[in-house]
């Protein structure tokens, strides 16, 4: 149960952290917009909070219901007084007709030849009649607020979450128990930004996400124009240090880029792909210019991905289109051998009454008489990983932690996450040496942390029984390895675990992938296998087919 106060409580606590966080680097206007805010009389103050956590910032004072605020007119009186809101009718007819119900649309004298269209075909015809009287009739249907400054508190938002994705609610499911957070230290060195030019490319890439969701993606011009309006973190020494905005806008000009191939718009696209350095950008210029037939070109950017791959995929790619393009260009071409995953092949009866069983559960359910079977895909790997390291993920790094809702450290996905940590990495390795003590510090934090939130750790599916058998079964020379590829490039490698871990009745265990019938492996499965065979982890992928089976009776 939330206190009554609750939304003030946290609307403090995020803006007096800003505000002391951020002192140097805020607005004279941002700063006195907070504190106005914070000088208001409570019912005021209440009122302005619950709008900005609502959608949109006109509103009917006659359609609001807040039974805490006992005179709402007085409070939005008081907010107009302040500059944080205003008391007219909406000067738009558009926003009135978003707040005005149909059937009281249809008080309207203009309308009563006219109730057989639909709602938007009678807002078409106001909209087109541009009449004052309709205006003046829709504006007196109730007493009007319309908030100001609203881009200030999202700055607020921005600035203490670092996103645009998060908001005030992250308090509320804190406070009822569904999410935990471990602790950890924040102050003025972990904040999410630290100059005012990182919180302005910020602010300016969130605003042009928010249009790319409304503007029309086939209109080629709006698309490119986005684009334009984005930061140059390639051409500023800042910018380019910041590894979030980099990754944001590179993903950003990916989007784009590939909309620009839908609409078959290959040059504009190819432009936009060398304007960011994030995967999968290089791979789709490659194919890009395939398609120009531009071969030579291509055979230099797969050179490059080949000797410096960023990530694994991207090295993957590259072994494969290398031998193809110089085939295209007339060079000459060496023999390779291509990979094939150990595959075995499982025939299971099936009736009318379980066809609608996943495939992965029947399999589950045929392997459980070999041994102890659990459906774990990425779940155990990535888990025990975050058990073992969790408190090197939630130690005390610059910019590690700047709000308290993180359940892991803002670079965790990030290449720097090892790096920057890596005289805690180097002693934390050790222990795998030593499997009693690798299996001791798992433990310790499986019974320690239980519930708390871990970015790599799902509680629900890691069950002691799975845990216990995993930490027993898989050496610990296994173990390394798996945790160096996750690490490697934990955004990519994180997923493509195979559906089950099998440990046989007698000893040893193995992973195996489940594939129904015209299933086939994906890419990033097939890296996980290949990655298994050099380091001798045992591994199958099984094809499964059905014979119908009717059941008796």
């Amino acid at each position: 149960m939330l206190p009554e106060n609750y939304y003030l409580s946290n609307f403090e606590a995020l803006t007096s952290f800003v505000k002391r966080t951020y002192q140097k680097l805020l607005t004279a206007e941002e700063l006195a917009w907070c504190e106005t805010v914070h000088s208001l009389p409570e019912p005021a103050r209440r009122l302005y909070i619950r709008l900005l956590s609502r959608r949109g910032n006109t509103f009917r004072l006659g359609k609001l219901k807040y039974p805490e605020i006992a005179n709402l007119d007085e409070a939005a009186q008081q907010l107009a007084q302040a500059q944080l809101a205003h008391t007219e009718p909406p000067a738009e007819l558009a926003v009135l007709l978003h707040l005005v119900t149909r059937p009281e649309l249809m008080k309207l004298p203009e309308l009563e030849p006219l109730k057989g269209l639909s709602r938007a075909q009678l807002d078409d015809h106001l909209l087109t009649l541009e009449s004052p009287d309709v205006h003046r009739q829709l504006a007196s249907m109730d007493q009007w607020i319309t908030l100001e400054a609203g881009d200030i508190f999202e700055m607020y938002v921005m600035c203490y979450f670092g996103n645009r994705y998060q908001d005030l609610s992250e308090f509320v499911v804190r406070d009822l128990g569904h999410l935990t957070y471990e602790t950890y230290i924040i102050d003025e060195n972990t904040r999410a930004f630290q100059t005012r030019e990182h919180i302005d490319a910020h602010w300016r890439y969130f605003q042009c996400q928010a249009c790319l969701e409304q503007i029309d993606v086939t209109d080629a011009d709006a698309l490119l124009t986005l684009n334009a309006l984005l930061p140059s973190v390639y051409d500023n020494d800042e910018l380019k240090q910041d590894v979030h905005l980099v990754r944001r806008v590179g993903r950003f000009r990916n989007q784009v880029a590939r909309q620009l191939e839908r609409l078959q718009l290959p040059t504009q696209a190819l432009t936009v792909y060398q304007q960011t350095h994030l995967p999968p950008s290089r791979e789709r210029q490659v194919r890009l210019l395939l398609t120009l037939e531009q071969d030579a070109k291509a055979l230099s950017i797969v050179t490059d991905m080949l000797s410096a791959p960023l990530d694994d995929s991207e090295a993957r790619f590259a072994e494969r289109q290398t031998p193809i393009i110089k085939k295209r260009l007339g060079q000459r071409v060496g023999r390779t051998k291509p990979f094939r995953p150990t595959t075995t092949k499982l025939t299971l009866q099936t009736t009318s009454d379980n066809t609608n069983h996943r495939v992965e559960w029947r399999a589950l359910q045929y392997y459980r008489q070999s041994g102890r079977c659990y459906y774990s895909e990425n779940s155990l790997v990535r888990g025990v990983l975050g058990l073992f390291i969790w408190d090197l993920m939630f130690a005390p790094v610059d910019g590690a932690f700047h709000h308290p809702f993180q359940a892991g450290p803002s670079d965790l996905m990030e290449p720097e996450f090892t790096t920057r940590r890596q005289h805690l990495f180097e002693a934390r390795w050790q222990e795998l040496d030593e499997p009693l003590r690798f299996a001791a510090r798992v433990w310790q934090h499986w019974e320690d942390k239980r519930g708390l939130s871990n970015a790599l750790v799902h509680w629900q599916a890691l069950s002691e029984e799975l845990l216990s058998d995993a930490l027993i079964r898989i050496p610990t020379a296994h173990w390394r390895a798996l945790f160096n590829r996750l690490l490697a490039d934990l955004r990519h490698n994180g997923k493509g675990l195979p559906d089950l871990v099998l440990f046989p009745h007698d000893e040893g265990y193995e992973f195996i992938e489940i594939k129904g019938p015209g299933d086939a492996l994906q890419q990033h499965q097939r890296r996980w296998m290949q990655y298994f065979t050099r380091h001798h982890i045992p591994h199958r992928v099984v094809n499964v087919r059905y014979t119908q089976l009717e059941p008796d009776g």
